[in-house]
């Protein structure tokens, strides 16, 4: 029986782009002193109180100033390059609420329209509507930085959790990984 195709699927924020040293400095303005193993979402709002990371995401994610400061992560460049090479489909699917920025971000960066563009670039409002279109797309192979989201891919069969500061435990439901280098392992 032939082996199935991958298609692969990719979150923006905490995978292609490292927003940690923003959270750091955000988080610094608003008297919060937190390391670099405290910022992944699912940590950093265990911290601060909701309108704190309320402020926080806000800056971040929705102040085009402040979101386009964002570096890219480090080895996604010659990833993707490789990913392109190999004509293996992929897709970004982010639930980045206001795409414009997004893009102009991804544009600053080089990485847009040459890797992403309106062709295989989503943006959804809900987890639940990652997996809706992870599967209408075919994706096999989907990484994101956050548990919570892997956990809502029903559709996904094969979930990576992308951990560069290396925070959270190894599960029986994704493959741990903590740089582009090693996803490249999976996915080439």
């Amino acid at each position: 029986m032939p082996v199935k195709s991958k298609i692969l699927g990719f979150d923006m924020d905490g995978v292609i782009v490292d927003n940690s040293q923003l959270k750091l400095k955000i988080a610094k303005s608003l008297g919060f002193n937190l390391a670099p193993f405290q910022t992944p979402a699912e940590i950093i709002k265990k911290i601060m109180a909701p309108e704190m990371l309320r402020k926080l995401q806000l800056a971040i994610y929705h102040n085009p100033l402040i979101s386009i400061e964002a570096p890219l992560m480090p080895g996604i460049v010659s990833l993707l390059g490789e990913i392109s090479s190999a004509k293996i489909p992929y897709f970004l699917i982010s639930r980045r609420l206001e795409p414009e920025i997004a893009i102009g971000l991804l544009k600053k960066r080089g990485i847009w329209p040459k890797y992403f563009n309106e062709s295989n670039a989503l943006f959804v409002i809900t987890p639940e509507d990652k997996n809706t279109n992870a599967k209408r797309l075919g994706v096999t192979h989907y990484v994101d930085d956050e548990t919570k989201i892997l956990s809502v891919l029903e559709d996904v069969p094969n979930k990576f959790l992308f951990d560069h500061l290396n925070v959270f435990p190894e599960s029986n439901n994704y493959t741990k990984v903590a740089s582009h280098e090693e996803l490249a392992k999976y996915f080439l």
